[in-house]
């Protein structure tokens, strides 16, 4: 998995060309047979001569991350400036406005080095014998250890159903959330994990649903299944949270059904 989880933090420029060759040196090559540590230590040598042949640049894909960056902290810094946040939601947004403001100043690759060690990388032999290793608990966890990764594994819809119900069997909202938010406007249907928070009555994530992939979303069928709930406090806490984080206006209330649940 080693292999697999670099090739996969450096496609999505979660580490850069200089991290990805330090990680791949770190490797514990014990863990191999022999042919196969014969083909890391090649794999370090071409990504090590990678390097030294092509530099690095500042591309358009980076110049809109950082844009995106700084767009979505200040929406968090309004956020933050709001009195009335609840304190597990004010911890939460300060904890992501920090992270945002330390992912602006990383240094990713562009242009020929990063397109040159993208297809180094996914197209390794060894990469791609232990990533269809995984089974549904290990892909579920190695895809949610990041939210919102550019270049998810590609599954079809049933198969992303089935990671859906190893979340739910263990219970794993935050990772059911995180799962979604890989996959926004990648032609997935959320209905069963929204249908989920619902049921377990957590206001909090199904919330957190719309504010990841709400063009994903059916909003005026989602608004009505949880009014169908009959919970008024579940139905109110909705509300409020939805209303603190920006997602829903008093005027969007009326057209969703939820103007008498305003507390």
């Amino acid at each position: 998995m080693d292999l697999v989880n670099l090739m996969y933090k450096y496609i999505n420029k979660f580490i850069n060309a200089t991290k990805l060759l330090e990680e791949l040196k770190l490797i514990d090559t014990k863990k191999y047979d022999k042919n196969e540590e014969e083909k890391i230590k090649e794999l370090i040598k071409e990504v090590e001569n990678i390097i030294k042949t092509i530099p690095n640049e500042i591309d358009e894909i980076e110049i809109k991350r950082k844009e995106q960056a700084e767009r979505l902290a200040n929406k968090l810094k309004e956020a933050l400036e709001k009195s009335d946040l609840e304190p597990k939601i004010e911890e939460k947004f300060s904890k992501q406005y920090n992270s945002l403001l330390k992912e602006k100043e990383k240094t990713k690759d562009g242009g020929k080095l990063y397109k040159t060690l993208f297809e180094l990388m996914t197209q390794n032999e060894l990469v791609s014998k232990y990533a269809s290793a995984m089974n549904d608990e290990e892909l579920l966890e190695f895809i949610t250890k990041y939210i919102y990764a550019p270049f998810p594994p590609v599954l079809e819809q049933k198969e992303f159903e089935e990671l859906v119900k190893v979340g739910i069997k263990k219970d794993k909202r935050e990772a059911l959330w995180r799962l979604a938010f890989n996959y926004n406007r990648k032609n997935k249907d959320f209905t069963t994990i929204e249908d989920y928070f619902i049921e377990v009555r957590d206001d909090y994530y199904i919330v957190e649903l719309v504010c990841a992939v709400k063009e994903d979303l059916k909003l005026n069928e989602l608004a009505k299944k949880v009014i169908a709930t009959n919970d008024k406090e579940f139905i109110s806490k909705c509300v409020k949270y939805a209303k603190n984080v920006g997602i829903i206006e008093n005027k969007d209330l009326e057209n969703l059904g939820l103007q008498e649940y305003i507390n």
